[in-house]
């Protein structure tokens, strides 16, 4: 008889994530990947086998492609009705709206800390967190 596996999360005891910003949960869950700022960049990690942490500052039709590519999505203006988060919802993609002080450029994510694209975060879509 094969013993069971853990599935305590690797971070449940030791967490080294920062705080970048807080906004609002607007599709529960949980993800982690790299940070990917343009839907192309976003459909390129996933063709890699890396689905992504997609952030615009708005989204909406032309980015459905690149949100069901990505693990989860950071809609940094707008609110839980925004096109993003309603299509995030739809497709069951965590989602953190309405990032108060962040900022998004095609090559960073600037909230309390400045995080490059391509680098790893984790956003919570019910406490509306995300961390690097």
């Amino acid at each position: 008889m094969m013993a069971a596996q853990s599935r305590v999360s690797p971070h449940a005891h030791h967490r080294t994530e920062m705080l970048i910003a807080k906004g609002q949960g607007a599709s529960p869950g949980g993800a982690t990947g790299p940070l990917a700022l343009t839907p192309e960049a976003a459909l390129e990690l996933a063709a890699k086998g890396t689905p992504p942490i997609f952030a615009r500052n708005e989204m909406d039709a032309s980015d459905v492609p690149a949100i069901t590519a990505s693990a989860g999505v950071v809609i940094a203006r707008g609110g839980i009705t925004a096109d993003g988060a309603i299509a995030a919802r739809a497709l069951g993609k965590p989602c953190v709206v309405a990032c108060a002080g962040v900022s998004l450029s095609k090559d960073a994510l600037k909230g309390a800390e400045l995080v490059l694209a391509g680098a790893s975060v984790t956003i919570d879509g019910v406490a509306g967190t995300i961390e690097g």
